[in-house]
């Protein structure tokens, strides 16, 4: 590993998930330079007895690092905060039902449940890299970690929506704090290259199989004991294990530049601002009418919010995501490009869990087993679509589904482009498949393929973006490309799970209350995921450069 480099990428270092190579030491030259004066300045002992010059010098220092049982040991903790971030959404998804009839949620506020926690998930996630770059990862991930887990459990308590919600959102930012710092202590602690892809591998299938798992444990836990279980869960397991992370972690010295970073509060606040009045536009549009003039409010504030954004990233001396990236090869049509990749995942999911068990009346645990289509895609060679990934400086623990055998082996030598459309087709298909699955008799011959031609897709256009976004990063700015990339990522999920959510409820509230009826709104909202599809296969066409 080159070490120049490696510096260079701590200081960016980003994941929900993504590989920055760093370096433990950086040499500046006003060291060395120091080091020849200390000696030029030493009395020339060969001349006079070389046998006493050999006695002397003193012996090279070896470098120590973990032995192999601690480095076992720091990895088993690191992946098991991977496993939980994921688990917490998807246990989360798989108890939505039993959650809105409980706490009496509105059809339309119900799926803030998940875009609570998968909003403030993305939106903190370069913030979170920087406090690790400046403090050191070890703190911060304890602290994210000791977060989800508390806030879970107060997640579990919780007697109303409100309370949930921002329960789910303060959970959000503790598990977004968990990912860069993890990704950044792996590769201090993992510094040879073959050591460091298999741990980079191993770290996210700990993450895809929380996504498997957390659809089967969450159905279960709410059918046999209730929703809250699946938020106890979460912290009974965390909070021991962020209290072992604070003992067994080692803390090594931050690496440092020179230069003093901090993190971009004020744009931070103002992104994070936008989007939630943006959701909260989008998802309550339907429930209160898109002409009221609080959704209205609502919408024009979001769009003047977002501006604002963009002016205040001019200004602040370390900007979240700076005003040059735009101008980089690809990035500003692939910042919008990666928003399909989990706008698709997370509707499906969201989606068809509702068709399963509010529609077709499958119990929470039928309906979780019917989403093992979705976990088997995921789990299939994790590792070696990460060490593919690797040579493009980019990593994802959280990929959520999206690595099949296809894109793992064979992904980077299909041309950008083609991976790109052929990615978006894949999941139209999906799309066509999951809309027209209108009764339970349809799920083999339609929602089954429908789950693996979704989830190829799914991966292969992950991949296209993640490459044909990171080939294009300057020399040197490949950590803050990653970290927003991510970022932009998770957006996705946010709008996307805001936007189907509404055009369901939209399109139900004047139909019949029979099954066959209240399928027409959640087929819309999977032809509105075909639209966006259309869009972005658009968007690669023409603006896309090889």
């Amino acid at each position: 590993m080159e070490p120049g480099r490696g510096c260079r990428k701590y200081r960016y270092h980003q994941k929900p998930a993504f590989l920055h190579l760093m370096s433990l030491t950086q040499t500046s030259s006003l060291d060395i330079e120091a080091a020849k004066t200390v000696v030029d300045s030493k009395p020339d002992l060969h001349q006079e007895d070389p046998k006493l010059e050999q006695s002397e010098a003193l012996p090279e220092p070896q470098a120590t690092g973990p032995t192999a049982f601690r480095k076992a040991a720091i990895l088993a903790i690191l992946c098991s905060a991977q496993f939980f971030d994921v688990f917490n959404a998807c246990a989360s998804i798989a108890a939505l039902p039993l959650i809105g009839a409980d706490l009496e949620f509105t059809s339309g506020m119900l799926a803030w449940v998940l875009a609570a926690y998968t909003l403030t998930f993305g939106a903190f996630q370069v913030p979170a890299g920087r406090l690790s770059d400046i403090y050191h990862p070890k703190p911060v991930f304890v602290i994210g970690y000791l977060g989800v887990g508390i806030f879970s459990i107060l997640c579990g308590v919780s007697v109303h929506p409100i309370m949930l919600l921002i329960f789910r959102a303060v959970s959000g930012i503790g598990a977004a704090m968990t990912i860069p710092s993890a990704i950044a202590m792996i590769v201090i602690n993992f510094p040879d290259p073959v050591e460091q892809s298999r741990a980079l591998g191993l770290y996210g299938a700990f993450g895809a199989v929380g996504n498997a798992i957390g659809f089967v444990l969450g159905g279960v836990l709410a059918a046999k004991a209730s929703w809250r279980w699946v938020f106890h869960l979460i912290g009974i397991c965390t909070v021991p294990f962020a209290v072992v992370a604070f003992f067994a972690l080692p803390k090594t010295p931050v690496t440092t530049t020179g230069v003093k970073r901090s993190v971009d509060i004020p744009g931070i606040t103002v992104l994070t601002a936008a989007l939630i009045l943006f959701v909260y536009a989008i998802s309550d549009g339907g429930a209160e009418g898109w002409g009221t003039p609080q959704i209205i409010t609502t919408l024009i504030l979001s769009i003047v919010t977002f501006a604002a954004f963009f002016v205040v990233e001019r200004y602040v001396k370390d900007p979240a995501i700076p005003p040059r990236i735009w101008f980089n090869k690809n990035f500003a049509v692939m910042f919008f490009f990666s928003w399909s990749v989990y706008w698709n995942l997370m509707a499906a999911e969201l989606q068809l869990v509702q068709v399963f068990q509010d529609l077709w009346h499958w119990s929470p645990i039928s309906a979780a087993l019917h989403f093992l289509p979705f976990g088997a895609s995921i789990i299939i060679h994790v590792p070696k679509a990460v060490r593919m990934l690797n040579d493009y400086h980019i990593y994802s623990g959280v990929v959520g589904g999206i690595i099949t055998i296809l894109t793992g082996t064979y992904g980077h030598l299909i041309p950008r482009r083609i991976l790109l459309i052929a990615g978006q087709l894949c999941m139209c298909i999906g799309s066509i498949l999951f809309a027209l699955a209108d009764t339970p008799d349809k799920y083999w011959s339609y929602i089954f393929p429908g789950m693996i031609v979704n989830m190829v897709g799914v991966a292969l256009s992950y991949v296209g973006a993640s490459v044909t976004t990171m080939s294009g990063a300057p020399k040197g700015e490949e950590g803050v490309v990653g970290a927003i990339l991510y970022t932009s990522f998770q957006v996705g999920s946010t709008i996307g799970i805001a936007i189907v959510s509404s055009i369901s409820f939209s399109v139900n509230q004047g139909l019949p209350l029979d099954a066959l009826s209240q399928h027409k709104g959640y087929a819309a909202s999977f032809w509105s995921v075909l639209g966006m599809h259309g869009v972005m296969i658009i968007l690669s066409v023409l603006f896309v450069r090889d």
